[in-house]
């Protein structure tokens, strides 16, 4: 399989704890030739977005700079057919199955890894 989920919202961790979860599970995809990694890490309660959103966009910014990931997508921009988003179809047809594609939803990201 080339596409994982990593569901943080169920881990309830801080924003330290994410991040050092994403990169052990970008290592772990890696390890497994897994492709695409899809982020499940909420919204927020106050409906502005959460910190780990917020985190998460400037530290995938970091990584792809730096080569540790290829590209990243935010979930609003999920829905587009955005060059990012045409590219990680063609190069993993599993997301053509997740049930977030082709919506916009602002508590999940994409890395293409």
């Amino acid at each position: 399989m080339q596409y994982k989920t990593l569901n943080l919202k169920q881990y309830m961790p801080t924003v330290q704890q994410a991040i050092a979860l994403i990169e052990i599970e970008i290592e772990i995809c890696k390890k497994e030739e897994v492709k695409v990694l899809k982020i499940i890490h909420g919204y927020g309660s106050s409906g502005v977005g959460g910190e780990i959103k917020r985190h998460l966009s400037s530290w995938s910014q970091q990584a792809k700079k730096k080569g540790f990931i290829k590209d990243f997508i935010k979930g609003e921009q999920w829905f587009t057919d955005s060059e990012p988003v045409l590219k990680i179809k063609k190069i993993c047809p599993d997301v053509l199955a997740d049930t977030d594609l082709y919506f916009s939803n602002a508590g999940i990201s994409i890395l293409l890894i």
